[in-house]
């Protein structure tokens, strides 16, 4: 859904009330139609219209959706490697050391802070709506849904996203491809370590070998579950870190950040219900790495 849409109804929702048609139809959240009514956002025949209202086959419906909210996030002018954008998303290939938002460490230097920019220069106010969030030492494709509709579809547990990730773990990995479903929870309340532990999040994490040497093995990983730190700490706890993830025991002696890219994404898009397949090119730091281990 954009911020402007226009429905022809046909037969399936003649005699059905507009509250139907957007909940069933466009999968519109309570939240979402609750603005609506509040600002007058629907219009049935170019007229006002409240959501109890009765359709008829023909009928012309105009959906507002009207969802912006104040944001102190401060625009700044820096290049971002846009690798796909629509009218409901944007995907950035993040590079590594920068954070996807601000926080209290980091209120400038963010993915937010360079699109907020992008995006006034392009005269639209959009709220920062990430969809997926990486690590800020992890590179990689983050999306970004344009309003508030896009981004509930989107998070919805039905809703599926296929992740791949390059990773460089350290040592010889045996096995050519396994899962690990191991539990992962927050170490203690002031601290960001994740741990396996049985009451944790269940956490599900399948890799293939790519190539591998005594001394390191690069994998493709595949993202089951989407918990915080979840391949850091499952390959950690298996006994290969990553290369240069000095929280989780990595060696930073060849990089000096976790050798992590999520280099791919696909989904059905929410919207317009077409494949969407996503590719962010890995980048230098990791390249040089696997030159330097032979692969």
């Amino acid at each position: 859904m954009k911020d402007h849409n226009e429905y022809i109804i046909d037969e399936q929702y003649s005699g059905r009330c507009i509250k139907d048609f957007l909940i069933n139809k466009l999968g519109v959240s309570h939240r979402n139609l609750v603005n609506m009514k509040r600002n007058s956002s629907i219009l049935l025949n170019g007229e006002a219209a409240y959501v109890n209202a009765k359709l008829t086959m023909g009928d012309r419906l105009e959906v507002f959706l009207v969802d912006k909210e104040s944001e102190n996030i401060l625009p700044e002018a820096f290049d971002l490697d846009i690798i796909y954008e629509d009218d409901y998303i944007i995907a950035v290939n993040k590079e590594a050391g920068m954070p996807v938002h601000p926080t209290k460490g980091h209120f400038t230097g963010t993915v937010a802070n360079a699109l907020v920019y992008y995006w006034r220069n392009k005269r639209k106010d959009i709220k920062i709506r990430p969809i997926n969030r990486l690590d800020k030492d992890t590179s990689g494709l983050v999306l970004f849904a344009k309003n508030s509709h896009v981004q509930y579809m989107m998070s919805k547990e039905k809703f599926s996203f296929h992740k791949e990730y390059i990773a460089i773990a350290e040592g010889l990995i045996e096995k050519e491809a396994d899962i690990i479903d191991l539990p992962i929870k927050r170490e203690s309340y002031h601290t960001i370590r994740r741990i396996i532990s049985k009451d944790g999040q269940r956490a599900v994490t399948s890799y293939e070998v790519i190539k591998k040497s005594e001394a390191a093995t690069l994998l493709r990983i595949n993202l089951i579950t989407g918990r915080t730190h979840q391949i850091r700490v499952h390959m950690s706890y298996s006994g290969h870190p990553l290369l240069g993830d000095e929280l989780y025991g990595g060696s930073r002696e060849i990089i000096q950040r976790q050798a992590l890219h999520a280099e791919k994404i696909f989904f059905i898009h929410p919207a317009i219900g077409s494949d969407i397949e996503l590719h962010a090119k890995i980048p230098e730091d990791m390249m040089l790495l696997c030159d330097i281990l032979g692969f």
